[in-house]
């Protein structure tokens, strides 16, 4: 009651801002009102006419989209599984336009028995040929050799995990140039990112070279523990001095 009777006490123009502030304030909470209204009616009833199946977890599917498990693809391709393969699909009565997917089709054939593929050269879509290699194994190949810095030898694929033991016979090595480390200057940490040289190996390098000077040969470090003579010998073709 105070604040009405000191309302009628306030001069004519104070009055007039306090009611125009006041017919702004409501006008701002009806608009707000009635817009968030009708946008939660809109979602709501985008989503029930999306919800194809029968359980009563409602989950937004984007207009367009196929549901494939718990992934969305665009209406033109789904994805399926064959074989542990990744692998894509036209919709029936759609037109091939399928450029963007073409990296994750099998290979039209796979080579022969007595065929063989040049290890040290092959990328992913040659390597798919081999009988028993696909997408995955493609990959680890490929990566594997950027990380050795080329293949020298088909008995180096013992070293990928799980690789099944059959595909070497479809492989060969012709004139391998392996990518060549200096191990004179080379830091301890760029050492480690070749797969034959762990951190004991990289130490026992650096410690040498602090000690003793640059290596003239990796028969210079086969006093230490570190470096057997079978670990020289698997990386004698990838340094230079």
């Amino acid at each position: 009651m105070n604040f009405f009777r000191e309302f009628f006490y306030l001069r004519k123009s104070d009055r007039k801002v306090i009611m125009t502030l006041l017919c702004v304030i409501v006008a701002a909470l009806l608009v707000i009102y009635l817009t968030g209204g009708e946008q939660q009616t809109n979602e709501l009833t985008e989503v029930d006419s999306l919800h194809s199946d029968s359980t009563s977890r409602k989950a937004y599917r984007p207009a367009g989209y196929h549901r494939v498990d718990t992934i969305y693809l665009k209406p033109r391709y789904i994805r399926y599984a064959k074989n542990g393969h990744r692998e894509y699909s036209r919709q029936p009565g759609q037109h091939s336009t399928a450029d963007s997917v073409a990296p994750f089709r099998q290979p039209r054939h796979k080579i022969n028995e007595g065929e063989l593929v040049v290890l040290n050269t092959a990328d992913t879509t040659v390597l798919m040929t081999v009988p028993g290699i696909g997408p995955y194994y493609a990959h680890r190949i490929v990566q594997y050799g950027n990380r050795l810095g080329g293949y020298v030898s088909t008995r180096q694929l013992d070293e990928i995990d799980d690789l099944p033991d059959e595909v070497k016979k479809y492989m060969t090595i012709e004139d391998p140039h392996p990518r060549k480390l200096n191990i004179n200057r080379l830091s301890l940490s760029e050492l480690r990112k070749h797969p034959y040289i762990n951190f004991y190996q990289a130490k026992a390098i650096t410690d040498y070279r602090r000690l003793h000077g640059n290596i003239k040969s990796l028969q210079d470090l086969r006093l230490s523990k570190d470096f057997p003579q079978e670990a020289i010998d698997r990386l004698l073709p990838y340094v230079e001095y």
